[in-house]
């Protein structure tokens, strides 16, 4: 236990933006929420051609309506930026750095590290998000208090149960999406060991995936269910309902997404041990 903390503490000071992004969203949103409470007008109208310019990201339990929501969509996108940061970097950086010697050297084993830096993609970089969202809905909280719940034109309910109640409903669904993740973030990790763009040849991959089937097969189905995976995590994050979400997805399709997820993992591992990766494969 005590060289997980260890690996956890490492990736937390290694990478000071995962933290201090968040940070400064907070104190951005702090500021926009100043403002709005400084100003004479305190309605709140954020409608176009009748629709909200924010829409729903499902049903939140009725927290601070428009403002709960859009509260939600910051901590969303915190936590997608967080993502397409930290994971492209999360292995390729010790190699990059020099570092990677060092490490090897300490009694942890490549297995380990690898797992702490899923975990800390999966699980660390999601709470750091939801901490924008519940800061963002005390804001709003302490706004109501100030003001009447009418004169902030906010319908819904704004205590500190709904509060609680809003932020365990996005952790609940950040949880779906990252185990839907699981598989995108070994295929990325795979890839950081031997480019310096693995998002890139991820999409080109798609892309050229999606072309290739399309040619051969002279229908779009094949290519449509491809993309229909690949675009899961984004379907469960915005959906209305993430579980039936989960629900909705084959077994088949969950078997090949266990699958890759295994066969990526094991070729990090083995790429993390050596630099002569493949003269050590064809060895064993």
């Amino acid at each position: 236990m005590n060289r997980i903390l260890c690996l956890i503490r490492k990736e937390w000071i290694e990478y000071p933006f995962i933290y201090r992004f968040p940070l400064v969203i907070a104190c951005v949103v702090l500021l926009a929420l100043a403002m709005f409470m400084s100003g004479n007008d305190v309605s709140v109208t954020w409608q176009v051609n009748g629709s909200s310019v924010i829409p729903d990201i499902g049903d939140f339990l009725g927290f601070a309506g428009v403002l709960g929501n859009f509260n939600v969509w910051v901590a969303s996108i915190v936590a997608v930026i967080l993502f397409l940061v930290y994971t492209p970097k999360a292995l390729s950086k010790e190699r990059e750095e020099g570092s990677l010697m060092f490490w090897r050297s300490m009694p942890v084993s490549d297995w380990e590290t690898v797992w702490v830096k899923m975990l800390f993609t999966l699980v660390v970089l999601p709470v750091l998000a939801s901490t924008v969202l519940a800061f963002s809905d005390l804001i709003v909280w302490l706004l109501s208090s100030l003001w009447t719940t009418q004169s902030l034109d906010i319908q819904s309910s704004v205590t500190l149960w709904a509060l609680l109640l809003h932020w365990l409903a996005f952790i609940g669904r950040m949880a779906a999406v990252s185990i839907v993740l699981v598989p995108f973030v070994s295929v990325i990790f795979l890839l950081s060991q031997v480019t310096r763009a693995p998002l890139v040849v991820l999409l080109v991959a798609v892309l050229l995936l999606n072309i290739t089937t399309s040619l051969v097969f002279s229908s779009t189905a094949l290519g449509d269910s491809i993309k229909a995976l690949y675009q899961l995590p984004v379907t469960v994050l915005f959906s209305d309902n993430p579980i039936g979400t989960l629900f909705s997805v084959s077994l088949f399709s969950w078997f090949g997404l266990v699958a890759v997820s295994v066969i990526c993992l094991i070729l990090t591992v083995k790429m993390r041990q050596t630099d002569d990766f493949w003269a050590r494969l064809s060895h064993r």
